[in-house]
């Protein structure tokens, strides 16, 4: 039983607007679904506005009035506490009957609204032996079924939270939801004075996520340290450190991690243990140098990975090194080509990755960094900014080019036979070759892993590239999240880099392990384990989905994020866009009603009635001012 209550306690202390079920920034939908009813309970009999205002007056009356008691006899620490009874009398509240209130209705009111730490708890007053008296506090505002407390304590030490408490508890009771942002579908750009200032705005952002040339230097000194210390192992056993990552192209801060890949060439003779050995060689000559100061080998994961921290001057990196897995550094080059061919490419993928940052949107529980380069990828392929490299030879994109590009979008047959299947004989596979758009002409097969990774990498070609879209990278920012925030089917279709499109149906990707929604929903009860409604092809392995780990509300939400996100933009603020995520604005799970609406209707069944009431109203009957509660939470 004790176990069980400290469990209970700690639950309790979770917002369920942030933190909640292991996910960092959105709800689950039966917790937006709870809360919806709770709220609909207190409202219909009155018992949410008397809690509220009963928790205020007693605030004010103890603050005032209150006698000062030590929590245990040696305690210095005191808190003012007052009889309820007197308090009360005080007050002269009452009920929802309009009948003076009873002591026992006060508790189950204060303990029906309770959220994590109260300013005002419930007590008893306990005396020991020497008659000494003390406080008995119920700080899990949870009553015995019999129990009355005979005081209310304000704990001095939260005196200072309970505004913030009162504001938020405010927003428990009464009914306020998210405005849904519709209408950011058909918004357009406001920018036609700020020009200069969003140019600074950018110039600054960019200096931000650019690395200075220490962290480079320091980059470099580990990957000769590293090499080093691999060639001294044994000298038939060739080795090679390359960088991936963002840190290959060098769209990131400077503290950001380490990534690095080794590639080793063993004796054929017993490949796997040699390798192994050579690991833990290599390990243990890092471990002895100073400048790592932690090396851990985690061989466990699904990409067997070395953990290090290395010291360069006054500051430590973190890094990564893989083995082996030519993946990685392939997948990375190609988005250095995509820059390369146009520095709009740069600019947009850096807004996605600092916004994804600041509103805690990228997480590796969900969706990571990659994944949201991918969606960016496909968008501007889409947007004609960059062509679709992984399908031409040349940058010499014709209408003709971009016209197969379209037919091949629209037909399943076509890009399924656009290349072999994985169980395809050799013959087959070597027959079964993908042809440029441009020219017709068999593309290159760079296998790496088994896996083709072929993708246009000349550099004079990507220098020659000239696009038909000659928007701002400001404005492309904007029309991204526009289209993923409100004209994006996410249910139906899926993101491919590779096809350059962002409305590839899901049946189309025969091999993507990314199943139709609706067959998840026909099991209703598995819905919430199985349901993805994001699909993000990856552009080497074909199988793999990006999103993989998104829950289908973390979808909803970032779909609510994305339309906030072009809604700010819309007005011509950067500095906006950025705002973190305050608890003043998403403590509650049902203010979020609005944007799980789609997925409310989705996962509706008669089957499970249970969770999902169809009686609910997710409309918002008090809308949130959203802009206005971010700037003041900005200011302080």
């Amino acid at each position: 039983m004790p176990h069980k209550k400290r469990k209970n306690r700690r639950m309790r202390g979770l917002m369920p607007g942030l933190g909640a079920a292991g996910l960092t920034r959105f709800p689950r939908l039966g917790q937006v679904l709870t809360s919806l009813e709770k709220k609909k309970r207190m409202r219909s009999s009155g018992e949410g506005e008397l809690a509220l205002g009963l928790l205020q007056g007693l605030y004010r009356l103890l603050d005032e009035k209150g006698t000062l008691y030590a929590l245990k006899r040696s305690s210095a620490e005191k808190h003012k506490a007052m009889t309820l009874h007197s308090a009360l009398a005080a007050l002269k509240a009452r009920d929802a009957n309009g009948e003076l209130m009873r002591v026992r209705y006060a508790c189950h009111l204060l303990n029906s609204v309770a959220m994590g730490p109260m300013p005002v708890v419930l007590a008893r007053r306990r005396t020991d032996a020497a008659g000494q008296v003390s406080l008995a506090l119920d700080l899990t505002a949870e009553p015995e079924p019999e129990c009355t407390y005979d005081l209310a304590v304000v704990l001095m030490r939260r005196m200072d939270k309970a505004q913030e408490y009162t504001r938020q508890l405010s927003q428990q009771v009464t009914e306020q939801f998210l405005p849904a942002l519709d209408e950011v579908e058909h918004m357009e750009l406001e920018v036609a004075g700020r020009r200069a200032e969003l140019d600074a705005e950018l110039a600054q952002l960019r200096a931000l996520w650019t690395p200075d040339a220490a962290s480079q230097q320091a980059l470099e000194r580990a990957k000769a340290t590293i090499l080093g210390t691999a060639r001294n192992i044994h000298k038939q056993i060739a080795v090679s450190v390359d960088t991936f990552g963002s840190r290959y192209y060098a769209l990131c801060k400077s503290d950001s991690d380490f990534d690095l890949h080794v590639r080793v060439r063993v004796p054929q003779k017993n490949p796997d243990k040699t390798h192994e050995w050579f690991v833990k060689r290599l390990v243990a000559g890092m471990r002895r140098n100073r400048a790592f100061t932690s090396v851990q080998w985690l061989a466990r994961t699904r990409v067997p990975i070395v953990k290090f921290a290395f010291k360069a001057g006054r500051r430590t990196y973190e890094g990564d090194v893989s083995f082996n897995r030519g993946l990685g550094p392939a997948k990375t080059k190609m988005i250095g080509a995509y820059m390369r061919a146009d520095p709009r490419v740069r600019t947009v993928l850096m807004i996605l990755k600092h916004w994804g940052v600041e509103r805690a949107i990228t997480s590796s529980n969900a969706l990571n960094s990659f994944g949201l380069t991918m969606m960016g990828l496909a968008f501007l392929i889409e947007q004609r900014v960059v062509p679709p490299l992984q399908l031409l030879a040349t940058t010499q994109v014709t209408d003709d080019a971009w016209a197969e590009l379209d037919a091949l979008h629209a037909s399943p047959q076509a890009i399924s036979a656009l290349y072999a299947a994985p169980d395809a004989s050799v013959a087959q596979t070597r027959k079964q070759v993908p042809k440029c758009l441009a020219t017709r002409a068999p593309l290159p097969d760079w296998a790496c892993d088994g896996v083709r990774t072929y993708f246009l990498n000349d550099q004079q070609q990507l220098a020659q590239w000239r696009s038909p879209n000659r928007k701002s990278a400001y404005e492309l920012a904007f029309e991204l999240f526009r289209h993923y925030g409100a004209r994006f089917d996410s249910v139906g279709c899926a993101v491919s880099p590779r096809l350059g499109s962002t409305s590839i149906r899901r049946s189309s990707l025969e091999r993507l392990q990314a199943p139709m929604p609706q067959a998840v929903l026909e099991q209703p009860r598995q819905w919430d384990r199985r349901l993805r409604l994001l699909a993000i092809e990856d552009p080497f392995e074909l199988e793999l989905n990006c999103a993989r780990l998104v829950p289908a509300e973390w979808v909803e939400g970032l779909r609510w994020e994305m339309r906030r996100a072009a809604a700010v933009m819309a007005g011509g603020s950067l500095a906006r866009l950025f705002v973190r995520p305050s608890a003043d604005i998403y403590c509650d799970a049902s203010v979020w009603a609005p944007a799980y609406a789609r997925l409310a209707r989705l996962a509706q069944s008669p089957e499970d009635k249970r969770v999902f009431d169809p009686e609910v109203d997710v409309t918002a009957a008090t809308t949130i001012p959203l802009f206005e509660r971010e700037a003041k939470a900005a200011k302080r």
